[in-house]
């Protein structure tokens, strides 16, 4: 073993020898030769420079358009249209003819409601405005009949009384665009008068006087003995009147006061009618 490491030994010196002797020599000969060249001079020679490779920039670009447009339009527009349209609506027309039929009750007046009650009334008329003339004529026709007062004549028949007038009437129209035609109206006349069966009465005053209706007059009357007929003209009499009334379309509202001549004293009554006038 130990000849073994001897002999390595051995080798390991001799390589070690003859690596530095090349060393060595290597480096003697590096020397010279630097020497050698740095008495020789070295041409120097101006050389363009090689063309340089095409410089590649990538330039990126961030571009932020920040646009802020702020736009206002404020548009009033303030338009006030009054547009006033005035329609005349057209006038009525004011009838020429016109004919009613009307109801409704008769009231005695004073003394003669005594011994006649309250009765009931029937009527027509028949009138003519000449064209839009505000006056025109009427001719009435009337029926009432009265009842007799229990207290005073109960076995008493019912007083009846016809009429035939005639009369000027005025009409005046309130508003003639209405549909309704509103219009008030007055008249004022007179007439003739019959009677059935009138019960007499007295007056109530220091005469005493008993009034009649000649031969139409009932004379066996309780608290009145011996009636006296007066006169007889064939119970024909005659009467006064002046009344009014209020029409709206053809419904009309009217009354009268009439006052007849009976004997001894008149004898006043009012109707009071509601009733429909046709016009023409």
């Amino acid at each position: 073993m130990k000849t073994r490491n001897s002999a390595l030994f051995a080798l390991g010196l001799a390589a070690a020898l003859t690596l530095g002797g090349a060393l060595t020599a290597s480096a003697q000969d590096t020397t010279g030769t630097r020497r050698a060249r740095s008495q020789r001079r070295i041409p120097v020679r101006k050389e363009q420079p090689a063309p340089q490779p095409a410089r590649v920039d990538t330039v990126t670009i961030t571009r932020t358009d920040t646009v802020v447009r702020t736009r206002t339009d404020t548009v009033t527009v303030t338009r006030v249209d009054t547009v006033t349209r005035i329609e005349e609506l057209p006038l009525q027309r004011l009838p020429g003819w016109q004919f009613g039929l009307a109801t409704g009750m008769d009231i005695p007046t004073k003394e003669w409601l005594n011994v006649a009650s309250i009765g009931w009334t029937a009527h027509a008329h028949l009138g003519w405005f000449p064209g839009a003339s505000p006056v025109g004529i009427r001719v009435d026709g009337d029926y009432s009949g009265f009842g007799s007062r229990e207290l005073d004549c109960p076995n008493c028949s019912s007083t009846k009384l016809w009429q035939l007038s005639g009369a000027l009437e005025w009409r005046i129209p309130l508003d003639r665009k209405s549909k309704v035609n509103p219009q008030i109206y007055f008249l004022g006349g007179g007439g003739f008068d019959w009677f059935s069966d009138f019960i007499p009465y007295r007056k109530q005053d220091n005469s005493g006087t008993i009034v009649t209706a000649g031969s139409k007059t009932v004379t066996a009357v309780p608290g009145i003995p011996a009636v006296v007929v007066a006169s007889d003209a064939g119970g024909t009499f005659y009467h006064w009147s002046l009344g009014g009334g209020v029409q709206l379309g053809g419904f009309f509202v009217e009354s009268q006061y009439k006052s007849i001549n009976t004997d001894g004293a008149s004898s006043a009554h009012v109707p009071v009618l509601v009733g429909w006038n046709w016009n023409f």
